[in-house]
């Protein structure tokens, strides 16, 4: 029996019933051996990590993976959920329309793990998103702490160690127009910035935090030094090459992070904008970017 998965954007009660009633009366003129659900496109949780992946309805308990076509009818300012949605499907083979949405993907944290985890670099922190209610009931997954963060966030900026779901709660309500991934905390000695430019890695930064929060950011007081690349393991580094190369970022900063009670490695994000002419080593910096402005003319006059 085929599924069909109707989505929609309903900001209100009655826009929420109305979509119903809409679904129901499609339901009506296809043939009986169809079934048609529909949904609010808020109400779908996402989660992931380096062995998993998954979209799912916390109350009407369907994974989008249950469906052989999803329709999106309309999907307001959305646009990040849809886009990891098509991803999703496209990797599992489910037919979905419009296809317009999988076009350009949007700068955040959601789509940039799960695009990169589709093209195989899957080294991410389990990573919950979606609605703060299943947020709450799932954080013991997680242990005693998580990393809760701005999906649109950047240079350490509302990024919080929760240890409760009453802190999660409170957080959100706080930020109400802020839309919050919640991550698995990595205990860690600091992390690595990983500058990718033209598909190579050329400069690695280690990025220590002052003690006074768990963030690594020179932005938030961390200290910096730059580490020479033959020092860097080679699975970071094809990682950090790897993973730039999927998103189609020609400049991209690689933050990685080294467990260290276990030694593995995790992605913690896939910068499209990292600093270049501002932060730390900016000279050095510069200087490597001349040169891949250099290799990509290069490539252009062999060709």
């Amino acid at each position: 029996m085929k599924k069909v998965l109707l989505i929609a954007r309903a900001k209100t009660e009655r826009t929420l019933e109305l979509a119903d009633i809409f679904a129901g009366n499609v339901r009506q003129l296809l043939e009986d051996d169809l079934i048609v659900e529909n949904c609010e496109i808020s109400e779908l949780f996402f989660e992931l990590d380096s062995e998993s992946i998954a979209i799912y309805h916390p109350k009407k308990r369907f994974d989008i993976r249950d469906f052989d076509l999803v329709i999106f009818r309309h999907i307001g300012s959305y646009a990040v959920e849809a886009h990891a949605i098509t991803a999703y499907c496209e990797y599992f083979n489910i037919s979905y329309t419009d296809t317009y949405l999988n076009r350009l993907l949007p700068d955040n944290k959601l789509s940039s793990e799960f695009a990169s985890w589709f093209g195989g670099v899957r080294n991410w922190p389990r990573t919950f998103y979606g609605p703060v209610e299943e947020m709450e009931r799932r954080f013991a997954e997680l242990g005693e702490r998580a990393v809760l963060k701005d999906n649109f966030g950047s240079k350490g900026r509302l990024n919080f160690v929760v240890s409760s779901p009453e802190q999660i709660r409170s957080i959100v309500e706080q930020y109400s127009d802020v839309f919050f991934l919640l991550q698995e905390f990595i205990p860690n000695d600091g992390d690595l910035r990983v500058l990718v430019m033209a598909d190579k890695p050329v400069l690695a930064i280690r990025r220590v935090g002052d003690g006074s929060s768990h963030l690594n950011n020179t932005s938030q007081g961390g200290i910096a030094e730059v580490v020479p690349l033959d020092q860097i393991g080679e699975d970071i580094l094809a990682m950090a090459r790897r993973s730039a190369e999927v998103l189609q970022i020609q400049v991209a900063g690689v933050d990685v992070m080294i467990n260290s009670q276990t030694g593995v490695s995790y992605l913690l994000e896939v910068n499209n904008g990292p600093q270049i002419s501002s932060g730390s080593f900016v000279e050095e910096k510069t200087a490597l970017y001349a040169d891949m402005i250099r290799l990509i003319l290069r490539r252009q006059t062999s060709v």
